[in-house]
């Protein structure tokens, strides 16, 4: 039982590192307006438990500041580990997912984690960090709008990007997850026919 439980926090945490590395390779390669490099953390987060996510999103910032940013980077797991929390937190109730629950999620996730963003990016460097978020925090500063206000609209929309996609994949990977790989639990349907049928 136990080294089945392990196999299964392997497969999907590795499943999760893959997918915020090659989904962050792609926005690279293709100059997209977005990082893409949360969608793994989500999925961990939501298929197993927060805590998984948190583990991932640490993975994949460590790798990031170390081999593509600066190493002080590294401070923006913050804004990987909001992720995890909440996605983890608002979409798993009483061990089941509510994909109702994701809109909600969606945009407290990208207001909060534009603001926080922001606020390290200023903290770190006093400007965005990466081509798109420069780009449009100078489209913001040329309507006057203040530098802390013009970084949280450039991290704003590349965030907004990010959330889109991620809202896509979620549900069609937590779909196409077998079952023996994710942390459900069903409560039973009590019947003459099948006393212990689960829905």
């Amino acid at each position: 039982m136990k080294n089945k439980s392990l196999r299964k926090y392997i497969v999907i945490m590795l499943a999760g590192v893959i997918l915020n590395l090659g989904l962050y390779w792609l926005a690279h390669i293709f100059h997209l307006p977005a990082w893409l490099d949360t969608t793994g953390t989500a999925f961990a987060a939501v298929t197993l438990e927060p805590a998984a996510g948190l583990v991932i999103g640490y993975l994949t910032n460590l790798f990031e500041s170390n081999a593509v940013y600066a190493s002080n980077s590294i401070v923006y797991y913050a804004v990987t580990a909001l992720c995890a929390l909440l996605f983890g937190l608002m979409l798993r109730k009483k061990g089941a997912v509510s994909w109702k629950r994701l809109p909600a999620a969606a945009v407290i996730y990208i207001i909060a984690a534009a603001f926080l963003s922001a606020a390290i990016s200023l903290w770190r460097t006093g400007l965005p960090n990466s081509g798109w978020e420069l780009r449009f925090f100078e489209f913001a500063r040329t309507y006057n709008i203040p530098v802390y206000l013009s970084m949280v609209f450039a991290a704003g929309v590349l965030k907004t990007a990010d959330t889109a996609v991620m809202c896509v994949l979620l549900p069609v990977l937590y779909k196409i997850t077998p079952r023996d790989y994710k942390n459900e639990y069903y409560k039973e349907n009590l019947t003459w026919k099948s006393p212990f049928k689960e829905k």
